[in-house]
């Protein structure tokens, strides 16, 4: 909308023309007449509209509550996990040192108790992947409900654990070897009935000790990579930058780390593999490989992918982590007759 301001050199401009085309004045008041009377006609359309929201506004109600019984509220998609109760508890520290050919490594860990008494299971937890070890026992501390004692240590390299990682090394093997000790010396938990979970790069650590320590009966991998070998020529170049930030990727070096390259010819424990299909860090198909190769060795695998599941898979692996613990921990140890 013109301004007045705007209006008055456009007038001034058509008193200056020459006298060769003289304007007359009564069509001059008759066009700004009508432009005066477009513009009133704009403010009184805004002003109309102005007070009509405001009125909508003014006259609002609350909405009623949906009817349960509705097709819309039938139609809401079920939480994938049920919501945990927030856990309190104070954690205690679970700092261990290991050594490595001539390494010394300060491993950072927690622990989180139940409060029923009697020696109860344990998950050993191996955070290779983002944050530390107090982080880690913050976001799983909800499995201690499940009278659960849980502990969770940063493998070297990660988290606040001396380093480097060297993707890992033997020493990341050895940090969980250890920390598995000390979890089964422990007065308040049964030695019989102990699990490691890994994250990421520690999937390959608690793979890596699956293979050489019988002592787990449950064994958690989660967005791990299981066949090097396999998995340098196609893996993204994020995880190849990675790879090569740590360790030179040879042959000897990829085959030490492989999982599956250093399986036994029988293992008998429980394992559940749990995976994104569009990890784009480490491809779906490397847990695929492995479920295979441990059901051919007697195994008892259980997988499961989530379908819109990236690297990160969050607090969605609750569901199928609870039930498969309380299916093959939380029971009674085996009895030798």
């Amino acid at each position: 909308m013109d301004s007045p301001q705007t209006l008055r050199p456009t007038a001034s401009a058509a008193r200056r023309r020459s006298p060769r085309h003289p304007v007359s004045t009564r069509r001059l008041q008759s066009d700004f007449g009508a432009i005066g009377g477009v513009a009133r006609q704009i403010r009184l359309a805004f002003l109309l509209v102005a007070l009509t929201l405001f009125g909508a506004c003014r006259s609002r109600t609350p909405a009623p509550p949906p009817n349960t019984s509705s097709s819309a509220a039938t139609a809401s998609p079920a939480p994938k996990a049920p919501v945990a109760a927030p856990v309190k508890f104070e954690p205690i520290p679970f700092n261990f040192q290991i050594s490595s050919g001539d390494d010394q490594y300060q491993i950072e860990g927690f622990i989180a108790l139940a409060k029923a008494s009697g020696p109860l299971p344990a998950v050993l937890v191996l955070n290779g992947d983002t944050g530390n070890a107090r982080q880690c026992i913050g976001n799983i501390a909800h499995f201690v409900s499940m009278g659960l004692q849980v502990a969770c240590i940063s493998l070297p390299g990660y988290g606040k654990s001396s380093g480097p990682s060297r993707f890992v090394g033997e020493q990341s093997v050895a940090a969980a070897r250890r920390a598995l000790d000390l979890l089964a010396a422990r007065a308040d938990v049964d030695s019989a009935r102990m699990a490691v979970w890994g994250l990421a790069d520690g999937a390959v650590a608690a793979g890596l000790l699956m293979d050489s320590d019988t002592r787990p009966r449950a064994v958690i991998l989660q967005s791990g990579a299981y066949d090097m070998l396999k998995l340098w020529p196609e893996a993204p170049l994020r995880t190849k930058l990675s790879i090569l930030r740590q360790v030179w990727p040879s042959k000897r070096v990829l085959r030490e780390r492989s999982v599956i390259e250093n399986l036994p010819a029988h293992l008998d424990c429980s394992v559940l593999i749990l995976h994104g299909a569009r990890d784009r860090r480490m491809p779906i198909v490397q847990a695929e490989q492995l479920a295979q190769a441990l059901a051919e060795r007697g195994a008892h695998v259980e997988t499961y992918y989530f379908p819109a599941g990236a690297h990160e898979l969050g607090r969605r692996v609750d569901l199928p982590l609870q039930n498969f613990l309380r299916d093959n921990l939380l029971g009674p140890p085996d009895v030798t007759p």
